[in-house]
């Protein structure tokens, strides 16, 4: 009789490991997968720092503000009241504030965390949501600069110089020019977010660098070194830059061919299984599956459906195939898997590696394929 409560518990162990979660595209699923995800973050969230090796010092620095920002979108599809209190709470507690990087006011990821208080206040219509925000997108656009792209330099962070950057910060002024009604925003974005492009995108594969430092650099199997959540930050926040920018702005349709035709080459990546790797053209060197990057090219592939720029016909099974591959990854206690840490380049990535850009991600194409499926019902 001893033995029983450790036969039980390893019942009630094998039970739990066996837990697996529908990949069914449909929004109960979905919801229940994606729930899961975020409470399973939620409840980690104070300790993520454990097992980095860049610790983030606070809520507003970037990789808090892409999960917080994506948190913000998904709150008009969770069920959860536990989620949105903690999601309130938590822009509340920091009274709306941006962080303050050690780089510069310019930095561009200190601009992440904006993009979860537009979010809010378009659901909450509370000013002082916006008032921190709106104080460091004036001082930029007041005092522009107009330092060097190339990532030598102290000041080369001033710029968006990085393809993560296009993620971080061009999406908020975006978003801040439809809150405002004031264009200046959006103008100013416009000419950063070209210059970039100008530097870091390879026309002729469709992908971009992640910065200068990676300019002649070759993978083991001599083709170029494209990082795959780099080139992810970059769809990603063409998704949400378009989202928020007037159907007449002069530059939209140069926007909207730069998402197909990056995606078009992306999609052609994808792995048999659904996933993308940490390199986009060297995935035999880096065979294991990486989330952050599938989280946010499937978010893009319907997106791209639900706006009418990629053919359905086309891209719907590389968008389901995509769901799919993040859903395997997910572990029965909800952790999502397969993470890349915070980093600048293709490196290994195990089960065990998880990440908050990572359930943002999934969040983002969760939020897109409710949509998706809405359309479909109506």
């Amino acid at each position: 009789m001893k033995f029983l409560p450790c036969i039980f518990s390893l019942f009630i162990f094998f039970q739990i490991e066996a837990k697996e979660y529908s990949k069914k595209i449909e929004v109960d699923s979905i919801k229940q997968v994606v729930t899961d995800v975020v409470l399973w973050q939620i409840n980690a969230y104070p300790n993520m720092n454990d097992n980095r090796v860049w610790k983030e010092l606070n809520d507003m620095t970037w990789a808090n503000g892409v999960f917080l920002s994506a948190l913000a979108t998904w709150l008009d599809y969770s069920d959860s009241p536990e989620i949105k209190n903690w999601c309130l709470n938590i822009a509340h507690q920091n009274n709306y504030a941006t962080n303050t990087s050690q780089n510069s006011i310019y930095f561009a990821d200190d601009f992440a965390i904006c993009l979860m208080y537009a979010k809010l206040y378009e659901k909450e219509h509370n000013k002082r949501m916006l008032h921190h925000s709106l104080a460091k997108l004036d001082f930029v656009i007041n005092n522009p600069v107009r330092n060097s792209l190339q990532m030598k330099t102290l000041d080369s962070k001033d710029r968006w110089s990085w393809a993560d950057a296009l993620y971080m910060a061009p999406p908020s002024f975006a978003a801040f020019s439809k809150i405002t009604g004031d264009i200046k925003y959006l103008s100013f974005m416009d000419q950063e977010f070209w210059a970039t492009y100008d530097y870091l995108y390879d026309k002729n594969d469709s992908l971009f660098y992640r910065d200068s430092n990676y300019f002649g650099k070759k993978e083991k199997n001599g083709k170029k070194v494209f990082w795959g959540r780099g080139n992810a930050w970059v769809v990603g926040g063409l998704c949400q830059i378009l989202n928020y920018m007037p159907a007449d702005f002069p530059s939209r349709s140069r926007y909207k061919q730069l998402f197909t035709e990056m995606m078009i080459k992306i999609a052609s990546l994808q792995d048999n299984q659904g996933y993308w790797h940490a390199s986009m053209l060297d995935p035999e060197s880096y065979p294991s599956p990486e989330t952050s990057s599938t989280g946010l090219f499937t978010y893009a592939l319907w997106w791209g459906i639900n706006q009418g720029l990629l053919e359905e016909s086309r891209f719907k099974q590389q968008a389901i195939k995509g769901w799919r591959a993040l859903v395997e990854a997910v572990h029965s206690d909800g952790m999502l898997g397969w993470v890349q840490p915070i980093g600048a380049d293709p490196q290994k990535v195990t089960r065990e590696m998880t990440e908050v850009y990572g359930p943002g991600a999934m969040m983002l194409a969760a939020a897109e394929i409710i949509q998706y499926i809405s359309k479909q019902n109506n």
